[in-house]
């Protein structure tokens, strides 16, 4: 485990994933994958083993207003609140067996959820390696504390700017300081306590109003304390956003010179591999889903297995995998 001590080594990452692995779950991995392999040959849905990357929603609320947003913006048409406990404890039961890894969060700001550090120590104590993303505005040192000693493996945080007026371009009503500050306060508590975890990430989205100063962001998340920084690509969905937003870096943008995806998704292996579950306990097979219009079952009223092995969820997974011409809206600005 002595990658685990190399500060910014995403071996880290790697050594705790490995840490939860069971016998059981490599073989559903391997099973999986045979079945995502013949559904491709085949060009239809094989549904043997389960999936084992899945998100759990603590919240689709947030405190700020991103642009590119629906939860912030506020568009979002389902029930704004909070998973209960009890739900949560039912989903964590369920998947546990297969998962090997849980991300904590889909819409929302997840530490808005009042029992978030307890949520990260029932999965990290059901074995799961556990991960959520955060904008850190609450990440005050006594909820710093709580997340360090909770067994939470990775916290990935929003850092897109490199002063006030280019952070709040993009993360409308954030404070720049204050997402600084949240990462010190989480790199403190791990000093304090003696862990490794969670791993402080921190994550850029590329844009033209940051572009010209990437390596300031970088320099700026390590020295408040993140063990890894990375780049990303932006998700465009307003058309009059491209002229504000699209970056001329073209390795960090998704979109060609007639703002369309430069790699749109055939197969994909999202719906496949991967399962969302919102705060309303509804399984969703795709994360882009931002408004549960794919539910596939709830898992108030059937167990995880019986809602993937129902005919809804074969019709809405083969439709979207073998009918390319009449997929749904959210796969044509899909990055994979």
């Amino acid at each position: 485990m002595q990658f685990l001590n190399i500060k910014g080594s995403p071996m880290k990452e790697f050594w705790l994933i490995t840490r939860y692995l069971t016998v059981r779950k490599v073989f559903n991995m391997l099973t999986r994958s045979l079945g995502r392999l013949l559904s491709r040959i085949t060009r239809r849905y094989v549904n043997i083993g389960m999936p084992w990357s899945y998100s759990i929603e603590p919240c689709d609320i947030c405190n700020l207003h991103c642009k590119e947003c629906v939860s912030g913006l506020g568009v979002i048409r389902r029930r704004r609140g909070r998973i209960s406990m009890d739900d949560y404890r039912r989903a964590v039961d369920q998947i546990a067996p297969y998962a090997t890894n849980l991300f904590l969060y889909f819409q929302g700001e997840p530490t808005m959820h009042p029992d978030f550090a307890e949520m990260a120590k029932y999965a990290h104590e059901k074995g799961i390696f556990t991960a959520t993303s955060t904008n850190a505005h609450y990440l005050t040192p006594e909820t710093s504390a709580k997340i360090a000693a909770s067994g939470l493996d990775k916290m990935i945080v929003s850092l897109d700017g490199y002063n006030q007026e280019t952070y709040a371009s993009y993360r409308a009503g954030g404070d720049y300081a204050q997402v600084l500050t949240g990462i010190q306060n989480l790199a403190d508590a791990k000093r304090r306590l003696n862990t490794k975890t969670p791993i402080i990430e921190a994550q850029t989205l590329v844009t033209k109003i940051n572009e010209n100063n990437l390596p300031a962001i970088r320099k700026v998340a390590m020295d408040a304390g993140a063990d890894l920084h990375y780049f990303k690509t932006m998700q465009i969905e307003n058309e009059e956003d491209f002229a504000v937003f699209k970056t001329t870096i073209d390795k960090y943008s998704r979109y060609d010179a007639k703002n369309r995806l430069k790699n749109p998704v055939g197969f994909c292996r999202r719906i496949i591999d991967s399962v969302v579950i919102t705060i309303d306990m509804d399984v969703l097979p795709c994360c882009y889903d931002k408004d549960a219009s794919m539910k596939l079952g709830n898992l108030r009223d059937h167990s995880l297995r019986e809602i993937l092995r129902s005919s809804t969820a074969e019709k809405i997974i083969s439709n979207i995998e073998y009918k390319r011409d009449t997929r749904p809206d959210i796969c044509s600005n899909c990055g994979g």
